[in-house]
């Protein structure tokens, strides 16, 4: 068997999302979260933004180094429409990000947030875990797999507001609760972790998701590693990173500010297919 031989894959993403408006919108912004960067395990080969009803005023990146669109709709606008067509390669590397920038220090990461602070029942339900500080990973690994187990994926049962300690008493959640359930686990211990969304090529029996998250933990000497809570593995081939942060709130896709009397309708669509290498 050749250790050195890495699994490729190059991914191209389509994805678009519309907001309709009913009534007078006066101005707005949206801040757009959806550019991915190079990393050890992904290479842009083209990406691309594009906005129907508005335009980008800053370009930017933000203090976890995240690629920051501040677009600033069209007055009068009723309708504004953003969609992302890129394509990446990806590599397998067990789920290991090497050799990245660090914009801020790691203990920041350690910290908790309004999201992932433990309450009553998740503190229980760490005093029941055992870690061996010889086999951290494996360690992990076993955590990941007590949320799955305790907390079941169902859809639609919390929204972008459900902190970890709800999701973890309801009992059902999704990635995003996922995700903030381990980070606060993870915080407990000191160790610096943090989530992170982006898009992901599922198993053939499910569909597309609009968006996925997992959680990365700084290992020293290895460097960020994966964890998705919700499969039960380290991300590989099939996965491409895009915003990183303390929690959800950090990396919100698509967020905005908008002044006027109106209502808003949305609808978001993704279409994800991959090409082994």
């Amino acid at each position: 068997m050749n250790l050195s031989f890495i699994i490729k894959m190059i991914l191209k993403i389509n994805q678009k999302t519309i907001y309709t408006y009913k009534g007078k919108v006066n101005s707005g912004y949206q801040k757009v979260v959806l550019t991915p960067q190079k990393n050890s395990n992904q290479s842009i080969i083209g990406w691309n933004i594009i906005i129907d009803g508005g335009k980008t005023e800053i370009l930017s990146k933000d203090h976890f180094g995240n690629i920051i669109n501040l677009i600033r709709m069209n007055d009068g606008s009723k309708q504004i429409k953003i969609s992302v067509k890129g394509e990446v390669k990806t590599f397998d590397k067990n789920g290991i990000v090497k050799k990245e920038k660090h914009y801020i220090p790691l203990w920041c990461f350690s910290q908790q947030t309004n999201l992932t602070l433990p309450g009553l029942g998740l503190n229980a339900f760490f005093n029941k875990i055992a870690f061996d500080e010889n086999s951290i990973i494996g360690s992990l690994h076993k955590l990941s797999e007590k949320i799955r187990t305790n907390v079941k994926y169902i859809f639609g049962s919390t929204n972008y507001k459900t902190s970890a300690e709800s999701a973890y008493k309801i009992g059902e959640g999704v990635c995003q609760d996922h995700t903030h359930i381990f980070l606060s686990l993870v915080r407990k211990l000191n160790l610096p972790a943090r989530y992170v969304s982006g898009f992901f090529i599922p198993n053939k029996k499910q569909p597309n998701l609009a968006m996925h998250a997992w959680a990365e933990v700084w290992i020293a000497n290895l460097g960020w590693v994966g964890f998705d809570i919700s499969n039960g593995i380290s991300p590989d081939e099939r996965y491409v990173s895009v915003g990183k942060g303390f929690d959800y709130n950090d990396v919100v896709p698509i967020k905005g500010t908008i002044k006027g009397m109106f209502s808003e309708e949305s609808h978001s669509s993704l279409k994800i297919t991959g090409i082994n290498q």
